[in-house]
Formats: C-alpha cells, sequence, structure tokens
C-alpha cells in the first residue's frame, strides 16, 4: 500500500505537513553552486500524473446501488478524517492522518454542494458495521449506512486512495488571456495548469482564494508551468494565496499586487521530527524548496525569501505579509 500522504501537504486550514528530502541530481544551479533537488524529477512528471489519472479513476461510492465520483473537500488531522463531496451531498470518511491507517468511520450529509460555506444537511445518515480492507492502492470500507431519522439502512461501499486527497481542490477559470485559480492546490491544478497553457493563449493568472497545497511535490511543478509560460501573476485587492499558494505567486516572471490582497505564509512540518524552522539552514529537507525558490527569484534573493517564509509563522499559524515585507523580500514586481 502506497503512503497516503503526499510529500508535503499544507493547507490553511489544517496547517499540517509531512516534509521530506527529496532526490539529488547532479544539476548544479545558481552562482552559489547549490545541488539541484527535487521530490519528483522533472522527466518523472508525466509517468507521476498518469499514476494518478489512474488512481482517480479508481474513486467511487456505491450507496444503495448507485455509484457516485467523489472528490476531496477538506481533512482533519486533529479529528482524524477526510471530507470528500459525492452526487448527493459529502461524506465524511474516518482516517488518521498522523498514524496513515484507516477508522471505520462513514458518516453521510446529504445537500446541495454549489455552496459549501452555507451547506444544509438534508438528510443525515451514520455508517454502522463498517468494515475495511486494502487492494493494492486502495482502501476498501464497506457496510450499512443508516438513516438517522427513518431507520433506514442502505448497503454503501466506498473506494478512495491517495490521489483523492492529492489531487486537491482547485479551479481554474480562464477568461480571455486571463486565468483565475481558486481553492486547494494538488496534482489536479498541475493537470488543469498544463492544459489551459496548452489550449489558450493566457499572460496573467489572477489569485481569487487560494488556501494553500496538498501536495507541495507537484505545486512547485506547477510553479514551473506559470514560469514556463511567461504569465505575470496577480494578487487582487480582493485575493488571498496562502502557503502552496504563496509559491506559486512567486512563479510569475512579473508579480503584481494590489494593495488589501493577503500572502500568507508559515513553516511546513516536519523532517525528523522537526519543523522546517527548527532544522537548521544546511538541512537537506530545504533542498527541493531553496531549488525552486531559486528558480523563481535568484541565487540570492530566493533562499532568502524562503528562510523568511518559514521563520514568519509555526507550522500550525500563519503570517499575513505586510507591503513592506512584499517589497523587502522582493516578492512584488510591480
Amino acid at each position: 500500500m502506497k503512503k497516503l500522504i503526499p510529500l508535503v501537504v499544507i493547507t490553511t486550514m489544517v496547517l499540517q505537513a509531512c516534509g521530506g528530502s527529496g532526490s539529488k541530481s547532479n544539476t548544479v544551479v545558481g552562482e552559489n553552486k547549490a545541488v539541484e533537488v527535487h521530490h519528483i524529477q522533472p522527466q518523472d512528471v508525466p509517468a507521476y500524473v498518469e499514476t494518478f489519472k489512474q488512481q482517480q479513476a479508481q474513486l467511487q461510492l456505491q450507496f444503495d446501488g448507485r455509484q457516485s465520483a467523489i472528490s476531496f473537500i477538506d481533512m482533519s488531522v486533529e479529528n482524524n478524517f477526510i471530507l470528500a463531496k459525492y452526487s448527493a451531498g459529502m461524506v465524511r470518511i474516518g482516517f488518521d492522518l498522523n498514524g496513515e491507517k484507516p477508522v471505520s468511520e462513514l458518516i453521510f450529509m446529504e445537500g446541495d454542494t454549489g455552496d459549501l460555506e452555507n451547506f444544509e444537511t438534508s438528510r443525515l445518515l451514520q455508517g454502522t458495521a463498517i468494515e475495511i480492507t486494502e487492494d493494492d492502492d486502495n482502501y476498501i470500507y464497506t457496510g450499512s449506512a443508516v438513516d438517522t431519522q427513518t431507520q433506514n439502512s442502505y448497503p454503501v461501499r466506498l473506494v478512495f486512495n491517495e490521489s483523492l486527497i492529492s489531487g486537491g481542490s482547485s479551479t481554474l477559470v480562464h477568461e480571455g488571456e486571463r486565468m483565475t485559480i481558486s481553492g486547494t492546490l494538488g496534482t489536479q491544478t498541475y493537470i488543469d495548469m498544463q492544459e489551459i497553457l496548452n489550449s489558450h493563449t493566457i499572460s496573467t493568472l489572477v489569485f481569487d482564494s487560494v488556501d494553500g497545497s496538498v501536495n507541495d511535490a507537484i505545486n512547485m511543478h506547477t510553479g514551473r508551468l506559470i514560469r514556463q509560460a511567461g504569465l505575470t501573476t496577480l494578487m487582487p485587492a480582493d485575493g488571498e494565496a496562502y502557503s502552496g499558494g504563496v509559491d506559486l505567486f512567486a512563479a510569475g516572471v512579473e508579480r503584481k499586487y494590489h494593495t488589501g490582497g493577503k500572502l500568507g505564509v508559515h513553516s511546513w512540518c516536519c523532517s525528523a521530527g522537526k519543523p522546517a524552522n527548527e532544522l537548521g539552514e544546511e538541512h537537506e529537507a530545504h533542498g527541493a524548496q531553496l531549488t525552486y525558490f531559486r528558480e523563481m527569484m535568484g541565487a540570492e534573493k530566493g533562499p532568502k525569501f524562503y528562510f523568511y517564509t518559514i521563520n514568519a509563522a509555526p507550522f500550525n499559524g500563519v503570517h499575513i505579509m505586510s507591503e513592506a515585507e512584499l517589497n523587502q523580500y522582493d516578492l512584488v514586481t510591480d
């Protein structure tokens, strides 16, 4: 069974992370002869994406004889669950994210998922006698769901794997030469970004509300798509980006900021049980992020900005950058 948790998991809602050192290549970048490090080697990204797509195709929920696709909404490390959307509402899947093991819990909340912030449950069903098995990369939950009002019972079978989380829940919308990004970043963000850039002429990436990344390993390659396409990144007055969202903002060839926009940074956790800000600047676990920020901001400014971010707030907090800080670290070019 593959590890469910991606190499680096960072969201502003959960504010937890599992960091690790990537594999090193012999490529030398920057004036300081720094070794280039990647969690996913650039040449391996197509295969990584293909594996993700194969795993995504296996995600499914069978409820009372009807089959539905499922997609990621949120997760809670503290309360041991993953929240996913399906055709009739939301399902809370029991999972110990720290221990990386399933929990025998399924709760179904039916209702309109078009506006998650104002979601109202029209019917609640509690999973009972839930059994869990593993099949290759998949966790399979089987049992029954009981309507808490009528006590009617329905057979359920849910299949999920790492791709449910690592895909994220972002939305990319293009209009003219502008593309607007929102939601939680992940592998699906990379796929959608690549498809839009291959099919349309885009000059500007606008940040709506990006709460972070659930897969920094691929998120850094999403940033490389932005840089390779020569995009300008724009933080409007009512926009916000946190953690991995700031990483993508940094990828702009030009980076524009309007007063009022929010760019939030923090440390990540953990390598050898320590958060990034406690590892020491020479620790190898910084390698992939340092490689990325050198590419985006230069051999000197990139590392300075990265180390600023991990010391600005703990992994379970967030620091909103002031305009003075945006200028001090040259995150904004205009």
